[in-house]
């Protein structure tokens, strides 16, 4: 199994978070806040958990159209012999020369296409509600950083894949598809940035850039569903979605999440559809909202309006202060998850299935408990022990009778302690801690 480039990335993403925060810190920029960043990277990691979940499901239909319908023998590499390019005599240019030109060309077409049918899957992501669903997750955050780059949806690549068919009937073999997919979105991380103001003007005139993206990420009415390209942006100038930055960008989606939890980040959007539905009368409107654009609500609907940010000068946002104990303990088994989940992840093809779902399902339980734990949620006081009586059971059947054991599972009865003698934090239930929706400058 090849290795998935994204994730051979992600050690280097996180060094330049951390270069990030110190940058923050020095300057006292306030680029970072704890709950909104420890959200940020579970939502990162359950993409790629969800995706080697689903790679079975969003990989068979490219292969299966390439392996049946493409229209050209395209080769991935130098020397691969291709029958009706070596029908041509290329004035006579010795066949070397001419076939790794050919090599060249596929790879640059191949990312040229890829780009035009991500501009498209983009598009109709922020204009469709179904695909909205799972994007919004990307767009929560109302903070601008290298950690958002990192926060992507665990579902959407179930209902996107189908964008990038075109590509296999055209012929582009599945490994440069999948590396020219893995390094535009290695370029797109390293876009999320606010210190950097603008960049050469013949650079963003072609390319996307840190001033484009941050449109992108904008809710000021004018930012709104602009800039939706990848690497390039002239796709935007060409179909008319491009603005320019002329304003500071408030981050964040117009009705606010108002939570860290991972969990409800993928599902909330899924909640509001479905109450939509419920809400309105006839099977035919409750289908269209799958369909229609976010926003739109049927005739028949006859539940309140859902409340939407209008002030972007007065924005509140949604932070929830944590006691010191509570700090140590969401940022301590946070680099547990993220560390246990990244080597999962990284030797997942040597794994047993049966130990590598248990560990997937580990990581998901264990970051959702943190999220509970950013918004001070009180279930989270059930829930937690839940989580380590599991960890426990894992820990004995993975070494047994041993000291390794023993010292493990004291540590989780010492994590049950520490969450106890915390516990008076969590006072309100449904609410959201104390010191919150501090209002900040962006």
């Amino acid at each position: 199994m090849e290795r998935n480039l994204v994730i051979l990335f992600i050690p280097f993403l996180f060094l330049f978070i951390a270069i990030e925060m110190g940058f923050s810190s020095l300057r006292n920029r306030k680029l970072y806040r704890l709950g909104d960043s420890l959200n940020n990277f579970a939502t990162g990691i359950l993409n790629q958990i969800f995706i080697i979940v689903f790679h079975s499901i969003t990989i068979w239909g490219y292969l299966w159209i390439y392996s049946r319908w493409r229209i050209f023998d395209l080769p991935a590499w130098p020397g691969q012999t291709v029958s009706w390019i070596s029908m041509w005599d290329f004035f006579g240019i010795p066949e070397a020369y001419w076939s790794l030109g050919i090599v060249a060309l596929t790879w640059v077409a191949c990312l040229f296409f890829y780009e035009l049918a991500y501009y498209w899957n983009h598009r109709f992501s922020h204009e469709m509600n179904f695909l909205w669903a799972g994007h919004i997750v990307h767009h929560q955050s109302e903070e601008y950083n290298l950690g958002v780059a990192f926060r992507q949806a665990s579902f959407r690549g179930l209902f996107t894949w189908v964008f990038y068919l075109p590509l296999a009937v055209i012929g582009f073999p599945p490994i440069v598809m999948g590396l020219v997919a893995q390094l535009s979105l290695i370029y797109q991380f390293l876009i999320h940035v606010r210190w950097i103001q603008r960049l050469p003007r013949w650079f963003e005139a072609f390319f996307n850039a840190p001033s484009h993206h941050r449109v992108h990420h904008g809710i000021n009415p004018q930012y709104i569903n602009k800039n939706y390209g990848g690497m390039f942006i002239f796709f935007d100038k060409w179909f008319r979605t491009f603005q320019p930055e002329t304003e500071e960008a408030v981050f964040g989606i117009t009705t606010q999440l108002k939570s860290f939890n991972p969990l409800w980040a993928n599902f909330h959007y899924w909640v509001e559809m479905f109450e939509l539905g419920k809400n309105s009368r006839g099977w035919k409107d409750r289908i269209r909202i799958l369909f229609a654009y976010p926003g739109w609500k049927p005739k028949t609907f006859v539940g309140p309006e859902q409340r939407r940010i209008n002030h972007f000068g007065t924005l509140k946002k949604y932070d929830v202060i944590l006691p010191k104990g509570l700090r140590i303990y969401s940022i301590l088994w946070s680099c547990i998850t993220l560390f246990g989940s990244y080597l999962a992840l990284l030797f997942s093809s040597e794994i047993p299935t049966s130990i590598l779902h248990a560990i997937f399902f580990m990581s998901i339980l264990s970051f959702a408990c943190i999220g509970g734990i950013c918004d001070l949620r009180r279930w989270v006081l059930y829930a937690e022990p839940i989580r380590l009586l599991y960890l426990f059971y894992l820990t004995v059947t993975l070494f047994g009778d041993s000291k390794t054991a023993y010292l493990i599972s004291g540590f989780f009865l010492l994590s049950w302690v520490w969450l106890l003698k915390n516990r008076e934090s969590f006072g309100m239930d449904k609410g959201q801690g104390i010191g919150n929706e501090l209002l900040e400058e962006n």
